[in-house]
C-alpha cells in the first residue's frame, strides 16, 4: 500500500481529564458526598479526519465524562478558533461514564451542587488544544469499517406483564449487541487507530466515590495494550441498556472494579477478534457533514397528576410536582420545547454516522440501521453527542412509562414525556438530511 491508496489524513491526541480527588461526581441525583479517588484516569480523545481530494475535516471528540450538554457551543466555539474547523464539522461525543464531574447547568446547577467552574473551563480549553493537536498531528491513513458483536448489554425495561416495565436485565425487550468499528492503517498497512462503539450504559460501577471510564475505558486500556494503537469509544443508543454480567442475585448487581474490568475485556477482545478475523469494507468517498437542530415537544400532564407527587420520598420529584402545580394555579404553561441536534457524518456512500443528542433508546440505533443500511455500506448510530438533552424513549415505549419515559423528566424538571410522534420527528429529519 503507497501513501496514494491512503485518501485521508488522521491526526489523534487525548489528554487527561480528571478532576482532582475531593470534588463532586455526576451521575447518580443520590450521590452526592466528595471523590476519594481514581480507579482510572478519565481522557479526552481527539480524532481529526480530513478528505485529502476535498479538504474537508470532522473532528471528533470522546470524551469520558457524562457529555458536554450546555457546555458544547463553547466548546465548539474554541476548537474553532483553535483548528480553523467549522463548528458544524465539529462532533463531540461523551462515552457517559457516572463517575466523572458535573457539568450540567440545568441540572447539576440549578438544582444540585457540585459544579467546579474553574475546572471545566480548563478542561474544554484543554480539549480544544488537544483537537488542535490531533489536526497537527495528521498522516496519510486508510479506513475501513466493520460490525462485530458483544454479548454485555441487556434492556433494563423487562416487561411486567402488565403492560409495563421493571427496572431488570432482560433480552426479552429491544436490545442492541453490535460493536462498530473504524480503522485506520498507514501507507504500509500498519494499525494505527480504532474508533468503536457499543450500546449500554457506563454505569456498571455504581454509586462509589471514584473517577474512572467504567466498562468503555478499561476496554480503551486493553486494546491500546493489545494492539499498540491508539483508540477511542462512541457510545450508542444506550438509553435503556446496561451491561450484565450474571449474577446469583436479582436486578442489576453491583459490580466491583474487577468485574467492570473484566466487562471492558470482553467488549475489547470483540474487537480484537474482529481485526484478526472480521470481514472489512474500505471506507471511501467524499467526507461531509451536516448539523440540524428540529424541535420536539414534550407534554404538560393534568395538574392531579402532578399534585400526586407532592408527597414523594424523593425530593426531586417532590419539587418537581411543587414547581408545576404552582405554576398551574397561577395560569401558566410550562416550557414544552426541546431543541434537538442531529448530525451526519459521511464518507461517501461507505458509512455514515448518524449521531443524536440524547440518551436514545436502543430501537432509535436498531431503526436507523434497518431504515438507512441499504443506501450505505454501514449505518453506525451514536448517542450521547452535541449537546444533550437528556433521555430520548421510543414511540413504542411511551405508553409503558418508566424510568426513560417519566421518571427521568422529573428529575430534570420537564414538564412530561415527549408527545407521541417524536421519533417520527426526528426520523423524518435525518431522512430529509441523508437525502441532500
Amino acid at each position: 500500500m503507497s501513501e496514494t491508496d491512503c485518501p485521508y489524513l488522521v491526526g489523534v491526541a487525548e489528554v487527561d481529564v480528571t478532576p482532582a480527588v475531593g470534588s463532586k461526581l455526576a451521575g447518580f441525583a443520590s450521590r452526592v458526598g466528595p471523590s476519594t479517588g481514581v480507579y482510572l484516569p478519565l481522557r479526552a480523545i481527539a480524532t481529526a479526519i480530513t478528505e485529502k481530494a476535498t479538504d474537508h475535516t470532522v473532528i471528533i471528540v470522546s470524551l469520558e465524562w457524562l457529555g458536554f450538554y450546555d457546555n458544547t457551543a463553547n466548546v465548539r466555539a474554541q476548537i474553532e478558533a483553535l483548528t480553523g474547523v467549522t463548528a458544524n464539522n465539529i462532533l463531540l461525543c461523551a462515552t457517559h461514564t457516572h463517575c466523572g464531574p458535573p457539568m450540567r447547568k440545568f441540572v447539576d446547577g440549578e438544582h444540585r451542587e457540585g459544579i467546579d467552574e474553574d475546572f471545566l473551563n480548563a478542561a474544554f480549553a484543554n480539549i480544544a488544544a488537544t483537537a488542535k493537536q490531533a489536526m497537527e498531528a495528521r498522516e496519510p491513513r486508510s479506513l475501513s469499517s466493520t460490525i462485530g458483536w458483544c454479548g454485555l448489554a441487556r434492556s433494563r425495561r423487562r416487561p411486567d406483564g402488565q403492560g409495563g416495565v421493571t427496572w431488570n436485565p432482560t433480552l426479552d425487550a429491544p436490545h442492541d449487541h453490535t460493536v462498530p468499528m473504524l480503522r485506520f492503517t498507514d501507507e504500509k498497512g500498519t494499525l494505527r487507530h480504532v474508533l468503536f462503539g457499543y450500546t449500554a450504559h457506563t454505569s456498571s460501577a455504581g454509586m462509589i466515590f471514584e473517577y474512572g471510564g467504567d466498562y468503555a475505558g478499561f476496554a480503551m486500556v486493553e486494546i491500546e495494550r493489545a494492539l499498540g494503537c491508539t483508540c477511542a469509544f462512541l457510545q450508542g443508543c444506550a438509553g435503556d441498556q446496561k451491561a450484565y454480567l450474571p449474577k446469583d442475585e436479582e436486578g442489576f448487581p453491583k459490580y466491583t472494579i474487577d468485574e467492570v474490568h473484566e466487562m471492558g475485556r470482553q467488549l475489547a477482545q470483540a474487537v480484537e477478534r474482529e481485526l484478526k478475523f472480521g470481514r472489512w469494507q474500505d471506507v471511501q468517498g467524499e467526507l461531509s457533514v451536516q448539523s440540524e437542530e428540529i424541535d420536539l415537544q414534550l407534554t404538560v400532564l393534568p395538574r392531579e397528576e402532578y399534585a400526586s407527587w407532592l408527597d414523594s420520598e424523593n425530593k426531586f420529584f417532590a419539587q418537581w410536582a411543587r414547581e408545576h402545580v404552582a405554576m398551574l394555579d397561577r395560569g401558566e404553561q410550562p416550557d414544552t420545547a426541546i431543541q434537538f441536534e442531529l448530525q451526519t457524518v459521511l464518507f461517501g456512500d461507505s458509512l455514515v454516522l448518524v449521531t443524536m443528542a440524547g440518551e436514545m433508546s436502543a430501537e432509535y440505533g436498531l431503526r436507523m440501521v434497518k431504515e438507512f443500511g441499504s443506501r450505505f455500506g454501514q449505518v453506525w448510530p451514536v448517542g450521547y453527542a452535541n449537546s444533550m438533552v437528556g433521555y430520548v424513549c421510543s414511540e413504542r415505549q411511551l405508553p409503558e412509562g418508566g424510568y426513560e419515559v417519566l421518571s427521568n423528566m422529573q428529575g430534570i424538571m420537564k414538564p412530561g414525556p415527549y408527545a407521541s410522534g417524536t421519533e417520527e420527528t426526528i426520523f423524518d429529519a435525518a431522512r430529509q438530511m441523508l437525502a441532500s
